[in-house]
């Protein structure tokens, strides 16, 4: 994953739980299942969307977890624990037996690589208007 951290300024009474709300919202409204685990000033939200069954095989899910920490007046996001093990499965699967999986995959790579880019881009405009 080539961006896998996001750092921007946010306001001093800038609100963890509510950011991190909104954030979660957004993604629930795009077929996501979210679950955010409040810590003092940084949060952890997971993100999973069609991971598990069939989609394993076709390697079409997106999952990945962002650890917000707030210090000072700076919001970091750093992106981990990405949902590759679908992609891996279709791909191998598709390359032996039927394409179908392998392009599935494929498309699902390309999926999963821009996640974290537009879950900072998502996160930037929501703490932007907090």
């Amino acid at each position: 994953m080539a961006n896998n951290n996001v750092m921007f300024n946010v306001s001093p009474d800038f609100d963890m739980n509510v950011f991190a709300e909104k954030l979660a919202e957004t993604y629930r409204a795009k077929g996501f299942t979210v679950n955010v685990a409040n810590l003092n000033n940084s949060c952890v939200i997971t993100f999973d969307k069609g991971t598990g069954g069939i989609n394993t095989i076709l390697g079409i899910g997106k999952g990945i977890k962002a650890t917000c920490m707030k210090t000072n007046e700076a919001l970091n996001i750093t992106f981990s624990d990405a949902e590759w093990t679908g992609k891996i499965v279709a791909c191998i699967v598709g390359w032996f037996l039927c394409l179908i999986p392998l392009i599935t995959g494929i498309i699902g790579i390309v999926g999963q690589t821009g996640l974290p880019k537009e879950i900072g881009n998502d996160a930037t405009m929501i703490a932007s208007n907090l």
